[in-house]
């Protein structure tokens, strides 16, 4: 039995390319709690003439029961700051909500992992945990092959190739060789333990 995974999409990055190449429901392929931090999905979506973003919106509309919009304080004290600024832009805020909520001390509890998709982040480095081997990143490009290995999609390339076409210049940057093997093989197990759709 694979330890049970949560997983954190913690930048923009995933969720814009997997929009831009119509590809948001890969991230339901494997039967886990899906975490977004409020602030990353407002940097996704405030500006609904971006890329991708409406359909990111209507995309979490349609699997609340899937996807948990995780509050922060980071976003709660920029959204205060908007009401008598309503022009303030805020660097690195949804890095600041992923550190937040990847730290919250209940978010892993007995033997949960915790899977961070993220293409350009340096989120990791900033977390500090007890025990960073319950801690796995994944770039977007990784996750894409573990689901074409598992063969639950037909190739990560053309994914990317839909989300070039679309107009994103998204980042191919895999990060898997880096990580233990228990880690990957849990990830690995728990797709082969989810039914195919």
């Amino acid at each position: 039995m694979p330890h049970s995974l949560k997983l954190f999409v913690i930048d923009t990055g995933p969720l814009i390319t997997l929009a831009a190449a119509g590809a948001l429901d890969t991230l339901l392929q494997v039967r886990v709690d899906i975490i977004i931090p409020d602030a990353v999905l407002y940097e996704a979506t405030h500006d609904a003439a971006k890329l991708g973003a409406q359909d990111i919106i209507d995309w979490v509309k349609a699997h609340r029961a899937r996807i948990e919009l995780a509050p922060t304080q980071a976003y709660a004290i920029f959204t205060a700051a908007r009401a008598s600024m309503p022009k303030l832009k805020e660097p690195g805020l949804g890095e600041r909500a992923a550190v937040e909520v990847i730290e919250e001390p209940d978010r892993l509890t007995g033997e949960e992992r915790a899977v961070l998709l993220c293409e350009e982040s340096a989120v990791l480095r900033r977390v500090i945990v007890r025990d960073r081997t319950r801690i796995v990143e994944l770039s977007t490009m990784d996750f894409l092959r573990i689901l074409e290995a598992e063969r639950r999609i037909q190739s990560a390339d053309q994914v990317f190739e839909a989300a070039q076409q679309a107009g994103r210049a998204a980042s191919r940057l895999e990060k898997r060789p880096t990580h233990n093997e228990a880690a990957g093989a849990a990830i690995h197990d728990l797709l082969r333990d989810t039914p195919t759709r």
